[in-house]
C-alpha cells in the first residue's frame, strides 16, 4: 500500500509574479507507481505530488510561468516517465 504523497517549499520561488498552476492526473502501469512517483517528485515544476486512489494512480500539482511552460513539462518531462500510460491536465483558472 502507498502512502506517498511529498510537497517541495519554495519550489516555484525561480519563477517570480504570476504563475500557472496545474493537476496532473496521471495513470500508471502496474508496478511502476513507485519509481514513476520518484521519477514525477524530481522534476522541477512539480510542487506536490501524492498517490491517489480512483482511475488515476498519481496526481502532480505543477507550477509553471505559462500554460506552455505547463504543457512543455506534461508533453516533454512526464510522458518521458518509463510507466506512465496516460495524463489528464487541469489548469487552474481565475473566476471573472
Amino acid at each position: 500500500m502507498y502512502s506517498y504523497g511529498r510537497v517541495r517549499e519554495g519550489e516555484a520561488s525561480f519563477l517570480g509574479g504570476e504563475t500557472v498552476k496545474a493537476f496532473v492526473l496521471i495513470k500508471v502501469e502496474p508496478g511502476k507507481i513507485r519509481e514513476a512517483f520518484e521519477a514525477i517528485s524530481g522534476m522541477r515544476s512539480v510542487v506536490e505530488t501524492y498517490c491517489i486512489t480512483g482511475p488515476d494512480d498519481i496526481i502532480a500539482v505543477l507550477e509553471s510561468d505559462d500554460a506552455k511552460g505547463v504543457s512543455e513539462v506534461v508533453i516533454a518531462d512526464l510522458h518521458d516517465v518509463q510507466g506512465i500510460k496516460g495524463t489528464d491536465t487541469r489548469i487552474v483558472v481565475e473566476l471573472p
